[in-house]
């Protein structure tokens, strides 16, 4: 059992560092005028194919399971595939990323909250008590460590584009144990960002009216690429792997770790100084996640 833990707390935190790049590649994408919905479009569209050789034949061997369990999967889909990230990239139009990041910051409240309702799974103290504190590192971080910045944060359009994204994935955590276990996840995976595309399909030919329908630029298809690969097909199998085993409630806290991974890509590759906030942010962050996985009845 041991062992699986490890395993799931080294599958979710990769998730959350690829999960970062996609912040930092809405807002170069927003900047390079590549719009969102063709960003995500091409994302999920690329992921399938790259996914579908090694998933067709487990598809049809699992057709039966998979009709059993459709209406599920194609809520999830567009819980994650279509509405998370969709509106993620929307958000990142309007917004600011440390805006972004403390909407993020919040989604374990709401998978609490969802937990709760749905399937009247109780919070612990432990738990309660390590999402405050993962929280408060969070903060530490997006605030540069000063309480004042709070007052530079001027709320607009796009934070209520990715508080909505917050929710939905909040509630696509929450509502995979719904999910029959003996489903492949990738040949779940491979269906969801099917019935995702569907979604985004006429949305994305009604953005690209005003804009190309096609990537004009090298620039615009590493974005593309990136998101597609790392934030679409191995941080989904790896946040679902993790959530299998720990549950949605003890892994919801490791989303904490984005804003962290974040501020690594912008000493990386913007060339910001690395500061005493960070060094706090990534202790309470730390202490957090270990305090809301002690161990409890799984």
């Amino acid at each position: 059992m041991q062992n699986k833990i490890f395993l799931a707390f080294v599958l979710l935190t990769f998730s959350t560092l690829f999960w970062s790049g996609n912040f930092l590649v809405a807002k170069l994408a927003y900047n390079s005028s590549l719009p969102p919905l063709k960003l995500s479009f091409f994302r999920w569209f690329i992921a399938f194919l790259i996914i579908l050789p090694f998933t067709y034949r487990s598809i049809f061997k699992n057709i039966f399971l998979i009709k059993k369990n459709l209406k599920i999967i194609i809520f999830l889909s567009v819980l994650s595939v279509a509405i998370f990230n969709s509106f993620t990239y929307i958000a990142m139009q309007s917004t600011l990323v440390i805006n972004a990041s403390l909407m993020g910051s919040i989604a374990p409240l709401f998978i609490l909250f969802f937990s709760f309702i749905i399937f009247k799974n109780k919070t612990n103290f432990f738990q309660f008590f390590g999402i405050i504190l993962s929280i408060i590192g969070v903060s530490c971080i997006v605030l540069k460590g000063d309480v004042n910045n709070l007052i530079y944060l001027n709320f607009t359009p796009g934070d209520l584009w990715m508080l909505i994204a917050v929710m939905a994935w909040a509630l696509y955590s929450v509502m995979l144990k719904k999910l029959d276990i003996n489903l492949p996840q990738i040949t779940t995976l491979s269906v969801m960002i099917f019935f995702g595309l569907i979604f985004i399909f006429p949305f994305y030919i009604y953005e690209s009216i005003t804009y190309d329908f096609l990537p004009m630029k090298i620039s615009d298809l590493f974005m593309i690429f990136y998101v597609a690969i790392f934030a679409g097909i191995f941080s989904y199998l790896f946040w679902n792997k993790g959530v299998s085993i720990i549950g949605a409630n003890r892994s919801g806290v490791f989303l904490h770790l984005i804003p962290f991974f974040s501020a690594i890509w912008a000493i990386t590759f913007l060339n910001e100084a690395f500061a005493i906030y960070h060094i706090f942010g990534i202790i309470f962050i730390a202490i957090g996640i270990l305090f809301a996985n002690k161990k409890v009845n799984l």
